[in-house]
């Protein structure tokens, strides 16, 4: 299911996801992290996860996509129009073998508070929260520090 992004991908994927951050974050991320999340920074961050991005769906057409930071899910979105559809579920289910393919047994992600959508989500599909901590996210700037809900999950 899990396939390595190809150049005809980066396209549609830079679209998923500022459509994806935008759906799940606007309504409660700080403003000055709004203004970083451009269409722009979404594309050179996606160019700088290399082999730790994996898609799903036609090249060309991505219907979501998954990055990797050592045990962590760093980054999981799903084209809006799959939303309801069971594929989340399974690109979860994805990453949590990849996780393990790469020999970690415990895996980590974690959700902006507010993001109650994927929050529900990741309750369901097993992952347990522990707590809120202050962490540091990319951007084009430079580090955001931003609070985020801790999840993990014995894989």
């Amino acid at each position: 299911m899990l396939r390595p992004a190809t150049e005809d991908d980066f396209a549609p994927l830079t679209m998923l996801w500022a459509e994806g951050w935008d759906a799940g974050h606007l309504d409660h991320a700080p403003k000055a992290l709004i203004k970083l999340r451009t269409a722009e920074s979404f594309r050179l961050r996606l160019r700088g996860f290399g082999d730790d991005l994996q898609v799903i769906g036609p090249r060309g057409a991505p219907t979501g996509f998954v990055a990797f930071k050592k045990n962590s899910i760093d980054q999981f979105y799903l084209r809006a129009d799959q939303i309801g559809t069971g594929l989340a579920s399974e690109l979860l289910a994805a990453a949590e073998t990849e996780l393990l393919n790469r020999g970690h047994k415990t895996g980590r992600l974690d959700c902006g508070v507010g993001n109650d959508r994927a929050r529900r989500f990741y309750n369901k599909c097993g992952w347990e929260e522990m707590g809120i901590e202050d962490a540091s996210v990319d951007t084009s700037k430079g580090p955001f520090i931003l609070p985020l809900i801790l999840f993990f999950k014995e894989l």
